[in-house]
């Protein structure tokens, strides 16, 4: 779990800021200070990891530079309130780590004895810098030296967790000062300790003794064992680039060589690289056809791929497997019916790769990155968390992610190359690509159609392919969760090479306001059919006048009532007809008339109270019309309600509320007799409420009924 911390920070002195702070404490003072918060104020062992929340005019980038290019310079030259380009710090922990808040604060020590604080933040929880070690060696490239509130008080910042390096023992680099002597001396020295630091599940340091272990070793026979290890602790910490590197490094061309492969197949397979993951498991099954779990794995990456290549799911067993404490699935994502280029509109969109028809599956998209966090303070930070964590410790993630749109902020064009022995991590860029590309998402969109679990918690969530759906207030796709999937579905017949869009939010009825929101969030004028048309129309002020009136009149209604006043409903249709009619027939021919939906929906279920079904009909049709969907106002013999998805080329706006309408209009041809139309209308409330959930489901009990 993850909560943001807000750091508002102590604001410095005008004449402080850029000088070097003429008062030091000493590192005995510094150290005191520091152990008594060690020994008061330790987080508690499953309290949720805090966060540090990014304020936008504290942006600043990564570094792109070397340690080893940067002037290393004393801690008596840090000056206040400043970045230092082009310079770098080598320091001693010389405190165990206060781990606590958003971040890890150390006191540190330079080559001359002096001493300072030193906070690294937003390090993943993999990393053994998410609390440095007393008497180990870090380098922190172009610090940024923070003011803390008084003029002893500072701070040196580690934001970015590519800024910080641990450095091995016998680096050239680090000052003979600053030198222990060997810690251990051996390749079997550090292995041991390796392999006791495993099985106290203290993975990060045990990776890092095997690490040096391989440093130590004389040749590939003695390194190959330990490759071995890392790549199996590697696996549990879920560093799966890692995994696959030293899998295959520990290859020595004999049949046991059947284990890495094995161990590299179930690293692309957490990759989700199930090509890869096939190719590797069939090399172990090659070499030990009997090794325990390899034939599991083979069976189960062929699963995923079988996916891919024909969107065959179960979609009612993957909403039974799903719980709170269970919301990534085991499922390959099916993404061969579209495809991404340059969109007309903006940057990249999806494109449909072939014919596809109204309700039809367009694709399917396991996520990138979601939290198990539905909690509304926690799902933003643990996403970001999670994003820093996975794109550190899996470099090649990079590669997609990084290709995402952050807003204004401003790239180095470096981001995700590997510098030091790490990727360069810009975590202002991260959190300006998850503000722009993430989706929140209930646990099942389905659960969340019911009335009781109407408004339940959503998590945040990147899905990379999806977010490449440009929006449009009347789109042709509608997207749907069940846990970690991303169920796309086609809300009209779509030809190939058509541009696919979404809606980003809940679309407003009036262009103002919608269009305030999409500004305000994403920076864009929506130039979707709907709004280019309603831009044209002079009657736009006086639409919205009546749609106030009408908003007030039925607010004004205690909606719990069952049977509305004659005078009420009296009114609210003669304001309904009075909107309708301003509605120009050459601009809204085919087009969406969102301005009506509220008070005819609200027509609707004054009249079903009634028991009017005649009304209920032909007010029901009207909230379907006015989603854009072709549907007859009166003469309905000759038509088929099943006909709805199969109508004209249309701009429709598919809801919930489109689905309890048709039920709504199901009932009333019941009542009154018309058994066919009502099996119609019913069967088209199911094929909508298909790409409302996106998957088939009872549709008995959703919202509004």
């Amino acid at each position: 779990m993850a909560v943001a911390v807000t750091h508002s920070p102590a604001v410095a002195p005008n004449d402080t800021v850029g000088n070097i702070p003429t008062k030091r404490l000493s590192k005995e003072q510094l150290v005191k200070t520091h152990m008594s918060h060690v020994k008061k104020h330790q987080v508690a062992e499953g309290a949720p990891k805090q966060v540090k929340q990014l304020r936008p005019d504290d942006a600043y980038p990564a570094s792109t530079k070397s340690i080893r290019d940067l002037e290393i310079i004393p801690l008596t030259q840090l000056r206040a309130e400043t970045h230092h380009w082009g310079q770098g710090i080598i320091v001693k922990a010389a405190s165990p780590p206060y781990v606590g808040g958003a971040g890890a604060l150390s006191i540190v020590e330079d080559e001359f004895g002096n001493a300072d604080k030193l906070a690294i933040y937003s390090q993943p929880e993999t990393s053994i810098l998410s609390g440095v070690p007393e008497g180990c060696v870090v380098a922190v490239k172009e610090p940024y030296y923070r003011f803390n509130g008084s003029d002893e008080d500072y701070v040196i910042c580690v934001d970015h967790p590519s800024d910080v390096i641990l450095l091995r023992f016998t680096d050239p680099i680090i000052p003979e000062p600053l030198r222990l002597g060997p810690v251990l001396k051996t390749a079997d020295d550090w292995k041991k300790a390796g392999d006791t630091a495993f099985l106290e599940r203290d993975f990060s340091t045990a990776v890092f003794c095997y690490s040096e272990a391989i440093e130590y070793a004389t040749d590939d026979a003695q390194k190959a064992p330990i490759y071995t290890k890392r790549a199996g602790t590697n696996l549990l910490l879920g560093r799966y680039d890692s995994v696959i590197a030293d899998s295959l490094a520990s290859r020595t061309g004999a049949p046991s060589d059947w284990k890495a492969y094995y161990n590299a197949g179930r690293a692309a397979y957490g990759l989700c690289e199930y090509k890869t993951s096939h190719e590797y498991l069939e090399k172990a099954l090659g070499l030990n056809a009997k090794a325990s779990g390899v034939q599991k794995e083979y069976d189960r990456c062929l699963a995923r791929l079988k996916e891919e290549e024909h969107g065959d799911y179960d979609f009612q067993a993957m909403q039974a497997s799903l719980s709170p404490q269970n919301v990534h699935l085991d499922m390959g994502s099916f993404l061969r019916r579209t495809f991404i280029a340059e969109s007309e509109h903006h940057g990249r969109g999806l494109f449909a790769a072939e014919d596809i028809k109204a309700g039809e599956l367009v694709f399917v998209e396991k996520a990138t990155f979601l939290p198990n966090q539905y909690d509304p303070s926690r799902a933003a930070p643990a996403l970001y968390a999670m994003m820093i964590r996975q794109l550190f410790d899996n470099p090649s993630l990079n590669k997609t992610i990084l290709k995402m749109h952050p807003g204004e902020y401003q790239r180095s064009g470096l981001e995700g190359t590997m510098l030091d022995g790490v990727p360069i991590v810009d975590v202002f860029l991260l959190e300006g690509i998850r503000l722009k590309n993430c989706f929140s998402v209930p646990l099942s969109t389905f659960d969340d159609t019911k009335v009781a679990n109407h408004g339940q918690r959503l998590a945040k969530g990147m899905w990379v392919h999806s977010a490449c759906l440009n929006h449009s207030c009347v789109p042709n796709t509608m997207r749907s969760f069940l846990g970690d999937m991303f169920i796309s579905r086609a809300t009209k017949n779509i030809k190939k090479g058509e541009e696919l869009f979404q809606t980003y939010i809940p679309v407003k009825p009036l262009i103002d306001e919608r269009n305030q929101k999409y500004e305000s969030n994403w920076g864009f004028a929506c130039d979707c059919p709907l709004c280019t048309i309603e831009r044209t129309s002079p009657l736009f002020a006086k639409r919205k006048e009546i749609a106030g009136q009408l908003e007030k009149a039925c607010d004004k209604k205690n909606s719990s009532k069952e049977i509305m006043p004659d005078a009420t409903i009296r009114n609210i249709e003669r304001l309904h007809k009075q909107l309708e009619e301003l509605h120009e027939p050459e601009i809204y021919n085919d087009m969406p008339r969102l301005t009506l939906i509220y008070p005819c929906t609200w027509l609707v279920e004054a009249f079903r109270g009634r028991k009017n079904w005649a009304k209920v009909l032909k007010y029901g049709a009207r909230v379907v019309k006015n989603f854009g969907y072709d549907v007859p106002l009166d003469e309905w013999a000759e038509w088929d309600p099943r006909e709805l998805w199969e109508g004209p080329s249309r701009h429709p706006l598919m809801t919930i509320h489109v689905v309890a309408a048709l039920r709504r209009l199901a009932q009333a041809n019941e009542e009154l007799g018309r058994k066919d139309m009502a099996a119609g209308f019913h069967e088209a409330a199911k094929v909508g409420y298909k790409m409302v959930t996106g998957y088939e489901n009872d549709i008995a009990g959703i919202e509004r009924d």
